[in-house]
């Protein structure tokens, strides 16, 4: 941390006199006029002795200014800070101004403080982080602009705190994690505390309701980070919770967000599936937001499976809905960048539907969309042989990524193959790069394209067959249409036979362990709703 923040917890300067507020004049409380004269004298009795406490208050912190410990602190705190540097106890860095603790002596300084001692210090540093002054949570754009809240929730764990770490992180602070900054890895280290039985536990020292949200907050982080299989783990996790709680709104966004999960596991059939499970338990709560939200993901695998018929019809309830959802389940962009896919995956695709989409994600401080975005017109562009346009997006896509320390395989394949077609990446530095790309969860076809381009028809067609199978997915019809479509185009490119595989078995489709009991709840809710109505109707005259 800054000086600033270690001088606010200089340890040779003394505490100062507990706060005494200015008290309201007894004149200006609610229903002064209906006291009785008797109340009112008490009143302004009540209220002469308040402003006698609040000026001794005010004497006490005169006299705390003024005394010679408080003027001596400032060079105290400076000679202990340089006698804890020169003994290498405290570490400076003077490029980012800012004082450090090596691991082992954080360790060694923190276990040893005594209960009450770590209470008070650890309260100093909630009171001090909550006081700070910070941008709204909804604007951050640096980890900088979120620092105060994560300091706050740290501490809080460290005290044992759980449910108070809890109110910190919920809401803007964990949107802002996660939507404006993609700090997932960040997440995850700050989360872990809640979670010592693993991922795939909820907290116990939590309602059930408030540990599923945080068991929902890692999947999706986990997921970001390419873990799926723990994400789905952690998933089930919160959906155990929401059952339990009976809490069906939060169940549907759960559905939602393992839908989105599904398609990168390569399993199109499950998320189908589960898109068509979350919009009935939606339209069974008969909640308008829950219903749009819904069709999103629906829409976005109709797209993926190449079925632009429905596709299209499902496209036009979801924008005959408008935007104005709320933040906590919607952002602005995420609906226009699915269907600028939607459009690029059927040849249809203009500018202007990646410029609406990032306008509102712009807006909305949406990056993860926004970096999608540069991404997918990468992609169109290289398609269009605009090699240099190409280079410039997929540019853009692979910063960002680094920024938060992803990997993005398909930004990094694309901006290689379009240097290399600029003549920017060539020679030795080209194969080099082909291998390193190669050895990532690349996107198949592109390395395949990149290695034909590099004059090495082998490596080309081992990488196509790759991507032939991964677009196969499951099976007729549920491919990855588009990918199997410009795959196939290659494998005919390269002389390659079309691999004849075996279309979709439905009998080793195996069913999520929660997922009859999702079937179960919407028949309920559509009973229940159907009891309602009879009842209504028989209340008519």
């Amino acid at each position: 941390m800054d000086y600033d923040t270690v001088a606010a917890f200089n340890p040779h300067q003394p505490p100062e006199p507990d706060e005494v507020k200015v008290p309201t004049p007894p004149e200006k409380q609610r229903r002064w006029d209906k006291r009785t004269d008797e109340q009112k004298a008490k009143l302004r009795e009540q209220y002469g002795a308040a402003l006698a406490t609040r000026k001794a208050y005010e004497q006490a912190m005169q006299a705390w200014r003024d005394s010679a410990a408080v003027r001596e602190a400032s060079t105290k705190l400076g000679e202990t800070l340089q006698d804890l540097e020169r003994r290498g106890l405290v570490q400076y860095d003077g490029a980012t101004r800012r004082y450090d603790l090596h691991p082992v002596v954080r360790g060694v300084a923190a276990g040893s403080i005594e209960d009450k001692d770590k209470e008070r210090y650890g309260q100093r540093v909630v009171d001090h982080f909550n006081a700070q002054p910070h941008p709204p949570y909804e604007e951050a754009k640096t980890m900088e602009d979120v620092a105060s809240g994560l300091n706050v929730v740290r501490t809080l764990l460290k005290l044992s705190y759980y449910k108070q770490a809890y109110d910190a992180y919920e809401g803007a602070l964990s949107r802002a994690l996660f939507f404006n900054l993609e700090a997932h890895r960040e997440m995850l280290a700050l989360l872990r505390p809640f979670f010592p039985a693993g991922w795939h536990q909820l907290p116990k020292e939590l309602e059930t309701l408030d540990a599923s949200y945080l068991a929902n907050s890692v999947a999706m982080a986990l997921y970001s980070c390419g873990e799926c299989g723990k994400a789905l783990e952690a998933y089930g996790a919160a959906m155990r919770g929401y059952f339990e709680t009976a809490n069906w709104s939060n169940a549907r966004v759960c559905l939602s967000n393992i839908s989105a999960t599904l398609p990168a596991m390569n399993q199109l059939a499950k998320a189908l599936r589960v898109d068509a499970l979350a919009l009935d338990l939606a339209t069974a709560t008969e909640d308008a937001e829950a219903i749009f939200t819904s069709r999103i993901p629906l829409f976005a695998a109709m797209s993926v499976l190449g079925d632009w018929d429905v596709a299209s019809g499902m496209w036009q309830q979801i924008d005959a809905m408008g935007r104005k959802w709320s933040r906590s389940v919607y952002r602005q962009g995420n609906a226009e960048e699915i269907f600028a896919q939607f459009q690029f995956r059927r040849g249809c695709m203009q500018e202007e539907h990646l410029i609406t989409a990032a306008t509102l994600a712009e807006l909305d401080g949406n990056r993860q969309t926004l970096r999608n975005l540069h991404r997918l017109r990468g992609q169109w562009r290289l398609e269009q042989g605009a090699w240099a346009l190409a280079a410039e997006s997929f540019g853009t896509a692979v910063t960002m990524a680094r920024e938060v320390r992803l990997v993005d395989a398909a930004s990094e394949t694309g901006l290689s193959l379009a240097k290399h077609h600029l003549a920017q990446l060539t020679g030795d530095d080209a194969c080099s790069e082909a291998e390193r790309l190669s050895k990532l969860t690349p996107s198949e076809r592109l390395v395949a394209q990149l290695w034909l381009a590099l004059g090495d028809p082998e490596k080309a067609k081992h990488h196509a067959l790759a991507a032939y199978r991964w677009a196969w997915a499951d099976g007729e019809p549920y491919v990855h249409r588009y990918e199997l479509t410009q795959t196939t185009e290659l494998l005919n490119t390269l002389g390659v036979p079309i691999p004849n595989l075996p279309p979709y078995d439905p009998t080793k489709d195996e069913p999520f362990p929660w997922e009859a009991d999702v079937r179960a709840a919407i028949e309920k809710l559509k009973a229940e709703k159907k009891v309602a109505s009879a009842l209504a109707e028989s209340s008519e005259p």
